[in-house]
């Protein structure tokens, strides 16, 4: 569809979902649909999320278990059932009760696919929903949220544009990418925007689809099964292989996003990776313990999407022992996440490991970088701290966090940030709060678990400065006092 008379609905439902296969687990087979969706609503495809629910009983818990809701700001419900009334109802309850924005309901009748009802949270400031709803002409309904407000998108992170550049460059030119930083230096945040862009110009990466990333925090009791898959018991007592998260995230055609990559130990359980990271194919595991069953081979595509072959031999489907292939397209990507502060206390990567990943470091802003995002933190915070204590309290928080720098271990801004909403909302319950109080409160509130693990050597050069009367003065003894029920 090129040409804008030929967006009409019946056409965009028929192109949508009319090839699409309801009962494939494939969790890219909406992409058509959230495509069309996103030029009709007027935002990026990886802004749509189209989930498939069989009951309305089911619609709450699915949306609530699926990570590609977490960052749509339109969701999509496709519900095959003449049962529209009771999965309206459901569907109007969650957006009262959730972070989601705007919904939009498909049902299916005689006559094919229609649009049953759309919705948004009262207050939310977007026009996804109502474009849709002009489009489909069909009511919108501004729905009122239980005791919260609506999700209002994040700042755009500060950071270097060297940093984003080679982000931008180590994802278009590598296979694995690892973002490497101190803790609260918003590598995550760096992650879901380099999606966002990917999503808005895939050709400027070399990439020819929008994939939505699968993310995942990995711990300390992570083996090999829970990173590529292995034996586990099934129905009756049998052992069969379950796919673990890279294969996951190969069937559903997602990245890969292992968020504090360094909780596991990676060097132990990445296994075969190694050799699959380096382009060869690589065999995984069995179907079964019979050494007859399907081999499980993982390998490297030459199309952007990414599939799996074979994938009803898993299931005992069939008598063949043919390989089950799962095949990573060339856009597939892995990223992770690594805090290299935390490293000394929990895994490091080997240089085996280590080398099959491009490293992008994260590092802590300085200078005018925190003075930006401080001064973008305040002027976003809800509610608004007004002037002239706004501009006291980016000068105590600008002071506090080069003393940071100077005498403690690397720490992002993420958590100092914070004390700007801690001070709005202190603000808010008694105007006559004194600023200050309301600072160090917040800052012990944001930090003091932080602080705690430092010796009273480190803790008296911070407090050199912390101390004196332009930034916490007394209330600097008072946070002293009460860090120690923190140890």
């Amino acid at each position: 569809m090129t040409d804008a008379e030929e967006w009409t609905p019946e056409r965009l439902l028929r192109d949508g979902l009319g090839e699409v296969d309801l009962d494939s687990p494939s969790g890219t087979k909406f992409s058509r649909l959230e495509y069309y969706l996103g030029s009709v609503a007027g935002i990026r495809p990886t802004r749509v999320a189209a989930i498939q629910i069989g009951r309305a009983a089911e619609l709450a818990g699915q949306l609530d278990r699926s990570t590609r809701v977490e960052n749509a700001e339109l969701v999509v419900v496709v519900f095959p059932s003449a049962d529209t009334d009771r999965a309206v109802s459901a569907l109007r309850e969650y957006l009262r009760s959730n972070d989601t924005s705007a919904a939009l309901l498909l049902g299916q009748g005689e006559s094919g696919w229609d649009v049953k009802w759309v919705g948004m949270q009262l207050g939310a400031e977007i026009t996804s929903a109502e474009k849709a709803a002009a489009f489909f002409g069909t009511l919108l309904e501004r729905v009122v949220v239980k005791g919260q407000k609506a999700r209002t998108p994040a700042q755009r992170l500060v950071v270097d544009d060297r940093i984003r550049r080679m982000l931008r460059l180590s994802v278009r030119s590598s296979k694995a990418v690892m973002l490497v930083g101190p803790p609260g230096t918003g590598k995550t945040q760096l992650v879901g925007e380099l999606v966002d862009e990917i999503g808005r110009e895939p050709e400027s990466f070399g990439m020819g689809l929008v994939h939505n990333p699968l993310i995942v925090t990995p711990d300390e009791s992570w083996t090999t099964r829970d990173l590529v898959g292995g034996d586990t018991v099934a129905d009756g007592g049998h052992l069969r292989f379950s796919p673990g998260h890279v294969l996951e995230a190969i069937a559903e055609d997602q990245w890969l996003v292992l968020d504090e990559a360094n909780r596991a130990d990676l060097d132990r359980i990445f296994g075969g990776l190694l050799t699959w990271l380096s382009g060869k194919e690589v065999m995984v595991g069995r179907v079964s313990p019979d050494p007859r069953s399907s081999p499980i081979i993982l390998t490297w595509g030459t199309k952007p999407e990414s599939v799996v072959v074979g994938e009803e031999r898993l299931r005992g489907e069939g008598s063949s022992n043919e390989p089950i292939y799962y095949v990573a397209g060339t856009d597939w990507r892995l990223i992770g996440t690594y805090n290299a502060v935390d490293a000394q206390r929990v895994f490091r990567f080997g240089q085996a490991l280590g080398r099959r990943f491009s490293h992008v470091p994260v590092s802590a802003p300085v200078g005018a970088e925190f003075s930006t995002a401080l001064r973008n933190r305040i002027a976003g915070v809800d509610p608004q701290v007004p002037e002239p204590q706004a501009e006291r309290l980016r000068g105590i928080l600008e002071l506090i966090y080069a003393a940071q720098v100077e005498v403690l271990d690397p720490m992002g801004p993420a958590a100092l940030l914070d004390v700007s909403d801690y001070v709005a909302s202190g603000l808010l319950a008694d105007a006559e709060s004194g600023l200050t109080q309301l600072v160090a409160e917040g800052y012990l509130a944001c930090m003091g678990s932080w602080l705690s693990g430092y010796d009273g050597s480190r803790l008296g050069k911070l407090g050199t400065v912390l101390g004196s009367a332009e930034v916490l003065g007394e209330q600097w003894d008072w946070l002293l006092d009460h860090l120690q029920a923190l140890r």
